[in-house]
Order: C-alpha cells, then structure tokens, then sequence
C-alpha cells in the first residue's frame, strides 16, 4: 500500500496538482489484500498528505475457477467459488493478485 500512495503523490507531483479528490484502486481476490485493509491502510498512509480526504473507490478483478463436478471455467470476484452452473464446489485455477492504482482525480494548483 506504501507503494500505492508514492504512485499517487508521483503522479499527483507530475500534473502539478495541489491535492487528489478521488482515487480508484483495482485489487485482486486472492485473499491477500481485503477491502476492509486496503481502506484502513489508505486512510492511515494519507494523513497529513494531499490525498488525505480523497474518494477510495475499489473495483476487485476476478479469479479464475473451474468447476470439481461438471468442469465448467468461470470468473468470479467471490471467494466462495460456487459454480453457477451446477452449484457445485469449485476451486480456483487463477487470479489476479495485488493491487494498483487505476484513476487519480486532483484538483489543480491553479484553480
């Protein structure tokens, strides 16, 4: 997450923005970051920075699971992996871990 919030103060820094109104994270559902820690961290990194006050939007990417009974292949950003063809169990095959930095809104130094 530290690296998240340089990405952001870089960016910020290169568009000479006075502070950031809105950030929009992507996070994998691997299990290794959760949204409830990915907030907490956001909102403890940020104090005392331009970006403390900013919108924390999260969108999670899918992970790829198939399917013990019927072997259908499905995405999901559930971690239950419940087949929603069969209902069977099923077990993930891939996914997409960490997190990064997708949109950053700032305002301007001049406005």
């Amino acid at each position: 997450m530290q690296g998240v919030i340089k990405t952001i103060l870089a960016s910020m820094e290169n568009a000479r923005a006075s502070r950031v109104t809105k950030v929009q994270l992507a996070l994998g559902t691997s299990g290794h970051f959760t949204e409830e820690a990915v907030r907490m961290y956001f909102q403890a990194l940020t104090q005392d920075t331009p970006i403390e006050g900013a919108t924390l939007t999260l969108s999670l990417l899918p992970a790829t699971y198939q399917c013990l009974s019927c072997q259908h292949r499905f995405e999901s950003t559930s971690s239950t992996g419940i087949c929603p063809q069969c209902g069977d169990v099923a077990f993930e095959i891939s996914h997409q871990d960490g997190c990064y930095v997708t949109t950053i809104d700032v305002v301007s130094s001049d406005e």
